[in-house]
C-alpha cells in the first residue's frame, strides 16, 4: 500500500477560521505537480522555487515530486545543498547516456514504471482529496518527465473512447519548462500498450508550455532541441502554442521578479482561458 503522500513534498493553501464567510467560499487550490532535476530531491526543489512561489502561490498549490532513482549530486546543487540528500534522478542508472546520443536523441524515450506509477497516484490522491492537477513544472531533467506526460495526454485524448477510464490521470492544461534537458521525452508505458501509431507518438504537443531558456546555461543546445522537436512554438500566447524565453541567466531558475511574475501571469491567464473554453462548450 502506498503511503499517503509517497515521495513528495506539498504546500497547502492557508486556511481561515470556520464560520468566516471569506473560508465558506474559498476553494481549493488547482494544483501543479512539480519535478526536479537529476541529482537533486523534491525539497530542493522547493527551495529553487521559492521565487516563482511568489508569484504563483495565490493561484496554485505546487506538489513537489521526488524521483525514485539514486544519483550523485547534480550540477549547482553542492555546495548550497550540501547535507540535504539523499539525491534522486528520473532515470534508473542503468540507463546509460553518452554525450552522442544527447546530441542526436537516441537514449531511452520510455518513463520509468516507477514514475508513472508515482505520478498516477498522485494525480488520484489529489483529485480524491477534493483537489485537482492542472499542469506540471519541469527543471532540467523533469522537463523529460513533464514533456512526456503532456505528450501522454494529448495521445489520451486523441484516441477518446478506445482507451479506458485508467488513463483519465492523463489530463493537463499547461505546464512550466525551465532549462529543458535533451530529447527524447520520456513517454509513460500505459500509452504506448494501447497505442502504436506512428502519427500519434509523433506529434507536436499544442497544450501551453512557457519555455525558460539561460542564455548563459552550459545545456541551452540541449533544451533547444527539446523544444524544437516536441513542442509547436508561436511568437505569442495563442492557443495551443508554447511560448519560448531566452534571459540572462544559467541552469537555474529566473531571479528577477518580473520574470517570474510573467510566468505567473502567463500560467493564471492559460488556465483561466482553458476553464472558460470548457465552460463555453458545455453550455
Amino acid at each position: 500500500m502506498a503511503a499517503p503522500h509517497p515521495n513528495s513534498t506539498y504546500m497547502t493553501p492557508a486556511t481561515l477560521p470556520k464560520g468566516s464567510a471569506a473560508n465558506e467560499t474559498t476553494a481549493i487550490k488547482p494544483t501543479l505537480l512539480a519535478f526536479h532535476g537529476s541529482g537533486s530531491n523534491a525539497t530542493i526543489h522547493m527551495v529553487q522555487l521559492a521565487r516563482l512561489m511568489r508569484a504563483i502561490k495565490p493561484h496554485f498549490s505546487v506538489e513537489s515530486l521526488e524521483a525514485p532513482f539514486p544519483s550523485p549530486a547534480g550540477p549547482g546543487i553542492l555546495p548550497f545543498f550540501d547535507g540535504c540528500g539523499p539525491f534522486k534522478r528520473w532515470v534508473p542508472s542503468s540507463e546509460k547516456v553518452t554525450p552522442e546520443m544527447m546530441r542526436v536523441g537516441t537514449s531511452t524515450s520510455t518513463m520509468a514504471l516507477e514514475v508513472e506509477e508515482l505520478v498516477r497516484q498522485t494525480v488520484r490522491r489529489v483529485r480524491g482529496e477534493g483537489g485537482r492537477v492542472v499542469g506540471l513544472i519541469g527543471f532540467s531533467q523533469g522537463t523529460k518527465v513533464v514533456a512526456g506526460l503532456l505528450q501522454a495526454c494529448e495521445i489520451r485524448r486523441a484516441l477518446g473512447g478506445q482507451v479506458n477510464g485508467e488513463l483519465d490521470w492523463l489530463d493537463f492544461s499547461l505546464a512550466l519548462s525551465v532549462c529543458a534537458s535533451y530529447p527524447p521525452a520520456l513517454l509513460p508505458p500505459c500509452i504506448t500498450a494501447v497505442t502504436q501509431d506512428e502519427a500519434l507518438l509523433s506529434r507536436k504537443i499544442g497544450i501551453p508550455t512557457f519555455h525558460v531558456q539561460g542564455k548563459q546555461d552550459e545545456w541551452h543546445w540541449a533544451g533547444k532541441r527539446m523544444i524544437e522537436k516536441y513542442y509547436e512554438v508561436g511568437k505569442e500566447e495563442g492557443e495551443g502554442k508554447s511560448v519560448l524565453r531566452e534571459w540572462e541567466m544559467g541552469h537555474h531558475y529566473p531571479v528577477p521578479l518580473e520574470e517570474s511574475e510573467e510566468i505567473g501571469e502567463w500560467m493564471v491567464g492559460v488556465l483561466r482561458g482553458v476553464e472558460g473554453g470548457v465552460a463555453a462548450e458545455k453550455q
